[in-house]
């Protein structure tokens, strides 16, 4: 699967690293090792150019392509993978929903260890002497912010995720690079979502409550991901269709653990934040 004597770009023969018609790199194990999606990282934060926007157009209307021909070496035409993400990142941050930002009201209520965060909440308004109304103002303010730069945390985690309902014969690597695009998309369909919604109701002139919007939007945002999923999943795995939708209902059961366990550890990056 690795080595290849043909480009997977163009299906030129290979003499070298490199395709010498279209410049595709060979792939190699190091190509599947967690320190080249670190070396990826680096590259994220200081290169970016227009092939997002074919890699975004292939993400969304092409579900699981842009993996597959990533983990086959098709790279030349796209945008990275954790490039794509950040720039999701910042559209969902600039236009996108609250949905992954959780007021201290619900971290103090709701799993896991809702009284573990109760006594820690005490004891900061204790050590701070300030007012509950302030301190609750101030979390809030500050989890608005660490909920859209924490997001990527739950990526190895669904990764992990995908990778027990796949078994681990694969490399984990490409669970990785799956779950990287999958956030990706997810990110870009949230803020489809707020927006769509928002626009709706102000051209049908429609009065939703919050509890109603949010109730709307999660509604939304399940059920095109359960439908995005599937041929994501498909594309990038293989798998008949009974097994592939099982697996697909999986995965959307799994994520509510993986976002309980997103928002424990955003409870205490906010506060570590505060101070």
């Amino acid at each position: 699967m690795i080595q290849s004597q043909s480009c997977v770009g163009c299906g030129s023969e290979l003499t070298g690293k490199y395709c010498s018609q279209c410049g595709e790199k060979r792939p190699s194990p190091h190509d599947y090792s967690i320190l080249h999606f670190f070396e990826n990282a680096f590259e994220a934060f200081t290169h970016f150019d227009f092939k997002a926007l074919r890699a975004f157009k292939t993400l969304i209307l092409k579900p699981g392509t842009l993996t597959r021909d990533y983990l086959a070496g098709k790279r030349k035409a796209y945008v990275g993978p954790l490039q794509l993400f950040l720039v999701a990142n910042i559209l969902f941050a600039l236009f996108g929903s609250s949905s992954f930002r959780t007021p201290l009201a619900v971290q103090l209520t709701n799993p896991p260890f809702a009284a573990m965060k109760q006594a820690k909440v005490a004891e900061e308004m204790a050590h701070r002497t300030i007012t509950d109304e302030a301190f609750h103002r101030e979390f809030d303010s500050t989890a608005s912010l660490q909920a859209k730069t924490w997001i990527f945390l739950m990526i190895p985690m669904f990764a992990l995720t995908v990778a027990v309902l796949y078994g681990f014969r694969r490399y984990f690597f490409e669970h990785i690079i799956f779950a990287t695009h999958f956030f990706a998309f997810t990110l870009l369909w949230m803020t489809f979502v707020r927006l769509g919604i928002v626009w709706t109701v102000w051209a049908t002139g429609v009065h939703l409550t919050d509890e109603n919007f949010d109730t709307l939007a999660s509604l939304t945002v399940l059920i095109g991901l359960g439908v995005y999923l599937f041929p994501a999943l498909r594309q990038t795995y293989g798998g008949g269709i009974i097994l592939s939708s099982a697996r697909t209902l999986a995965v959307l059961v799994l994520f509510f653990p993986i976002l309980l366990v997103y928002r424990f550890v955003l409870f205490f990056v906010t506060l570590k934040a505060m101070h």
